[in-house]
């Protein structure tokens, strides 16, 4: 041991010297695992902040789709309402369509029975009157029927007035012969005794077999009865007899001649 010693000591700077090399590397070997370290971290540091960088930007990308989707949301419910309203209100409108085209409807049909009734009016129609069937306009019935009624109500001059109105005015009537007849009463109403006479005659002398002619020839002889006219009353009595003798007329004319007077011929037969 006591050998070893010189030796160590001359050895000794050479071993201080690696030593302080030795922990000098060491030191420096640290140094470069701090560097490293600290890089490692910044790089992580810069990584997170570029990934928080891209999570924000992600996250911002996705709120404004949202905030999109939030208007378009809202956009498309204020259309729907929009839309709705648009379908109540033409919903409204199409009922008030609706009820006009009913209205139209009923007033069309309204018009068209007016108009109708109108033209049925105008329209020839088919009358019955002693025993006779013939076509009239709505005039010549309008006429014929307001005469009769003032008749009825004993208004003479209106009847009569009415009569030769339809005779004139329609010359070719139907009721040529029963307004005739009529003629001749209102005329025997308003003691116009004459002109009855001439109103019966020309029915008589127009058409004979007319289921008035009878009651006309008794109306004739009433007339000159009433003008005190004893011989053409009695020669119309024998003349009704004569031409319609199973008539009621007749049989009316029968009892007459039995309560008149004898002719003057017929006084001066019985005087001989």
């Amino acid at each position: 041991m006591r050998l070893a010693s010189p030796m160590f000591a001359r050895l000794r700077p050479l071993v201080m010297a690696m030593a302080t090399l030795l922990s000098g590397a060491g030191a420096h070997a640290g140094l470069f695992e701090d560097d490293e370290a600290r890089r490692a971290i910044l790089e992580v540091r810069m990584q997170r902040t570029q990934d928080t960088e891209a999570a924000n930007a992600k996250l911002a990308a996705l709120t404004a789709q949202v905030d999109q989707l939030k208007r378009s949301l809202l956009d498309m419910n204020a259309q729907v309402e929009q839309l709705r309203s648009e379908l109540a209100r033409q919903q409204g409108t199409n009922e008030v369509l609706v009820r006009d085209v009913s209205e139209l409807q009923r007033k069309q049909k309204d018009v068209q029975g007016t108009l109708d009734e109108r033209v049925r009016k105008l329209e020839p129609q088919s009358v019955t009157l002693d025993g006779k069937t013939f076509k009239v306009d709505p005039d010549e019935k309008r006429l014929f029927d307001e005469s009769l009624a003032r008749l009825r109500a004993a208004d003479f001059a209106g009847g009569a007035a009415g009569l030769n109105g339809l005779v004139q005015r329609f010359p070719t009537t139907g009721y040529r012969e029963s307004a005739l007849y009529w003629l001749g009463n209102a005329q025997y109403g308003l003691r116009d005794y004459k002109e009855a006479i001439s109103a019966f005659k020309q029915l008589l002398d127009r058409a004979p077999e007319h289921v008035r002619a009878p009651e006309a020839l008794l109306s004739i002889a009433n007339c000159y009865g009433e003008l005190k006219d004893t011989a053409n009353t009695r020669k119309t009595l024998e003349q009704l007899i004569k031409q319609y003798p199973q008539t009621e007329a007749a049989q009316a004319a029968r009892d007459r001649l039995l309560t008149m007077p004898a002719a003057p011929a017929d006084k001066k037969r019985k005087a001989h």
